[in-house]
């Protein structure tokens, strides 16, 4: 009896977070072929930050990358190593889930349960941003089950996407002239194998794609605005891919150079870089 209690919990987690091995539909993307990318080092924990890092996102104009915790409420700067270089306070915000970088000195942060896109400006002088301050976006009712937006990306062809934890869907906002008369409706439709999204990206190319981050796999999608599943990978080691590279991912940006960040709670911090070719 002793032995078959932790049998079944294995079981069970294995059947929620096994990672979806079936066969790209439409090949491997030669853009951003995942199978190549791997961790430069193993995950490191975030000095400075003590849980509940959520969200990331890349600032080009600086080289510094922006994260979020939702408890507390805060915006944390940090370098591509992963170290803090300074907080900003995010007063009367709830649940802030995730965050991306949109133009200017200007972010949209994704306040979860309340589906609220909250578009701020962040300069370098920026210590505080309160709730009164940013202009919202509501995508949806209040949610109450802690399942509404994980992830949030800005794409200078489309507007605003976000994606929703359970059931995995992928939502779009347009923003004033981005994104308006488009058809989406074959990404809008897509439905990935794995049971949540968690983070959210998108790639810059020839064409606009995304880079969907799902927590119950350990996975990264690239996908095309289409709706097509290009490259994934298993953010997995071991024989069974049974040892995650980060406990619980929540959040995926890219830098200019091709580098794909991933952060997980509690301050989990891992860079993703691309093998050279051959």
């Amino acid at each position: 009896m002793w032995l078959l209690l932790p049998l079944l919990l294995l079981s069970g987690w294995i059947a929620w977070h096994f990672p979806d091995y079936s066969p790209l539909k439409s090949g491997i993307e030669t853009e951003w072929d995942l199978s190549r990318y791997q961790p430069i080092e193993p995950a490191r924990h975030v000095d400075g930050i003590q849980e509940n890092l959520s969200g990331i996102t890349y600032h080009p104009p600086s080289g510094l990358l922006y994260a979020v915790t939702n408890r507390p409420c805060k915006v944390h700067v940090l370098n591509k190593n992963g170290e803090l270089q300074r907080t900003i306070d995010l007063p009367g915000f709830r649940d802030t889930e995730s965050i991306t970088y949109l133009y200017d000195n200007f972010f949209v942060i994704a306040e979860e349960n309340l589906y609220n896109l909250m578009r701020v400006e962040i300069t370098e002088a920026t210590e505080s941003i309160t709730h009164d301050q940013a202009v919202r976006f509501n995508l949806a009712e209040e949610d109450d089950d802690n399942n509404g937006i994980e992830g949030v990306a800005w794409s200078q062809q489309f507007g605003l996407f976000a994606v929703n934890e359970t059931p995995p869907t992928l939502l779009h906002q347009p923003v004033d002239e981005w994104g308006m008369g488009v058809d989406l409706s074959g990404l809008l439709s897509m439905r990935l194998k794995v049971r949540d999204y968690a983070g959210l990206s998108v790639l810059p190319g020839k064409e606009d794609k995304l880079l969907i981050l799902s927590e119950s796999s350990d996975s990264l999608h690239v996908v095309d605005m289409q709706g097509r599943e290009l490259s994934r990978l298993s953010l997995r080691a071991g024989k069974l891919g049974l040892i995650g590279w980060l406990w619980q991912p929540e959040g995926v940006a890219v830098d200019n150079d091709g580098r794909i960040y991933v952060v997980g709670e509690p301050n989990q911090f891992l860079v993703l870089e691309r093998r050279p070719d051959r």
